[in-house]
């Protein structure tokens, strides 16, 4: 990996505290930066689920035959097999983001058993920009994995790996290898890995004085004068 790691330390304090993906695009907000993913993307496995960790991405593209069309084409599974990241050994750390650019709604980008194999790996969970399958398999899976739909139908013979661990697309947002990628029930937020750090600091700081004002409204404060002190809502 050619990123920059975030510290273990770092990861666990944000996991710890489950810092939510409202308070994260409310701090990207106020730096210009950073995207969340269409609301079309959610838990297929786990509606409770929260993770955090770096992008591990994997670029899909549609096959386009090739200048010569009496030539036998290369095979499919030669053209997608990169999708199962080979050259990761051990993936704590990472989240796995697949994108076709569109959403890729009548194909699956990965399923039940890759899913099993990403979880092996160590993946805190997978994102993809599309279609998953086997649904049953997946519900058996602690990661979570984030989905446009289930579908039956798979991406051989019509897409192919461009390229992994660089970037990818999923609709508007281009996803860079080393972003934070945030998710929870609330969706997903894209943090570019340069203003990560900033970010984590000011996100734990929002956070307990977050906590501090939802317990003071459960004990009668009124919220609009909470409002004029923190500056938070």
């Amino acid at each position: 990996m050619s990123f920059k790691i975030i510290s273990p330390q770092q990861l666990e304090a944000f996991k710890s505290r489950k810092i939510s993906s409202s308070t994260v695009i409310d701090i990207l907000d106020g730096m210009k930066a950073g995207d969340a993913l269409t609301p079309h993307i959610q838990a297929i496995n786990a509606p409770e689920h929260y993770f955090v960790g770096q992008a591990y991405t994997v670029s899909w593209k549609m096959v386009r035959k090739g200048s010569d069309i009496l030539q036998q084409q290369p095979s499919t599974w030669s053209q997608v097999q990169q999708f199962l990241v080979p050259e990761l050994n051990n993936a704590a750390g990472l989240v796995y983001v697949a994108g076709a650019g569109p959403l890729l709604t009548h194909a699956a980008l990965a399923g039940g058993m890759s899913c099993t194999y990403f979880e092996q790996l160590g993946f805190a969970g997978v994102v993809l920009g599309g279609a998953v399958r086997d649904l049953r398999e997946l519900r058996q899976l602690s990661m979570p994995v984030l989905a446009s739909n289930p579908i039956p139908t798979d991406t051989q013979g019509a897409y192919w790996v461009a390229e992994t661990g660089t970037q990818c697309q999923i609709e508007q947002v281009t996803v860079q290898s080393g972003d934070l990628i945030v998710s929870d029930i609330n969706g997903t937020v894209v943090v570019p890995l340069a203003l990560t750090a900033q970010l984590l600091q000011e996100a734990l700081s929002i956070d307990t004085t977050e906590n501090a004002m939802l317990e003071k409204i459960r004990q009668g404060a009124r919220l609009p004068e909470l409002i004029n002190i923190t500056g938070r809502i």
